[in-house]
């Protein structure tokens, strides 16, 4: 019996000291650089306090100050109200995409299980042990995971503000008049106006991605599928009527921790360098 509970407790603490070392020690911070081309008007919703009559019905988040260096060393240029993409809304349509794509985590077979956005009624992966869970954390926190991700809001550059205020007039937006045709007069009613970002807007923002030690390439493949899903779905507001199509690709990759490993500062290329050196930051035995 004494034999038996010794080791009952020494089982036990194995399975304690594995469950602590499931994740291990931070090894990389990959920051990573990405564009967005806009390819069809883009509305992502903002608040507004006052409402006019005859106003914009519906309007984009814009941020309040943009800077950007300016000839002078010593000075800078200010933009003001100008559209952003919010790294929250990037974040929750690559994870809503996926969350169509992939199961619930089970060491069961997995072929006659739904997407996981059936599965959990609409709601976010609470399992904290799929590769959605560790990309991006676990909707329950009984089951929390680290998230491995962190998105910043992507601004736009500053010639496409340029050209914003050459094409639009001073403004930074379009205004889009929409409608409700009826079935049996054919006259418009119900008239409303958006604000939309128009077609060929660049904007450009981070993606940090932490590496821990037992980490494996697959979690970066399961991002680029996300990123792949949105470029053809759709970002914002309005999909199902041509709104926000867009490119969105990795431009420049970089390692901040520990040894500052400059993985590309240039514009990526479709060859498999840039890959090969970011499979090097998850460890020797996880290339292939």
């Amino acid at each position: 019996i004494r034999r038996q509970r010794q080791m009952c407790i020494r089982d036990s603490m194995e399975n304690n000291n594995s469950n602590n070392n499931t994740i291990g020690k931070l090894k990389a911070i990959l920051k990573l650089k990405y564009q967005i081309t806009i390819l069809t008007g883009l509305h992502i919703g903002g608040s507004k306090e006052n409402i006019e009559i005859g106003g914009i019905d519906n309007i984009v988040i814009k941020i309040p100050v943009i800077e950007f260096d300016s000839q002078n060393q010593n000075e800078k240029e200010r933009f003001y109200n100008v559209p952003y993409i919010p790294g929250s809304s990037l974040k929750g349509k690559i994870r809503s995409l996926l969350e169509w794509t992939y199961s619930p985590y089970t060491d069961k077979d997995p072929k006659n299980q739904n997407p996981i956005a059936i599965e959990y009624n609409g709601e976010p992966c609470k399992c904290g042990k799929c590769n959605i869970c560790k990309l991006f954390g676990s909707h329950n926190t009984k089951e929390s995971q680290i998230p491995r991700l962190i998105f910043e809001d992507f601004y736009p550059t500053k010639d496409t503000i340029q050209m914003w205020e050459q094409v639009l007039e001073g403004s930074y937006v379009e205004i889009k008049t929409e409608n409700v045709v009826n079935r049996i007069t054919g006259k418009a009613e119900h008239p409303r106006h958006i604000e939309r970002v128009i077609p060929y807007s660049i904007f450009e923002g981070y993606i940090t991605f932490k590496i821990f030690e037992n980490d494996n390439y697959e979690l970066f493949e399961t991002l680029e599928k996300g990123i792949n899903l949105l470029n053809n779905d759709y970002l914002g507001g309005n999909g199902s009527r041509g709104y926000g199509k867009i490119k969105m690709e990795l431009i420049e990759a970089e390692n901040k921790y520990p040894n500052q490993q400059t993985i590309t500062k240039d514009k990526i290329t479709k060859d498999e360098t840039t890959k090969n050196k970011i499979k090097e930051l998850f460890g020797e035995n996880n290339k292939n």
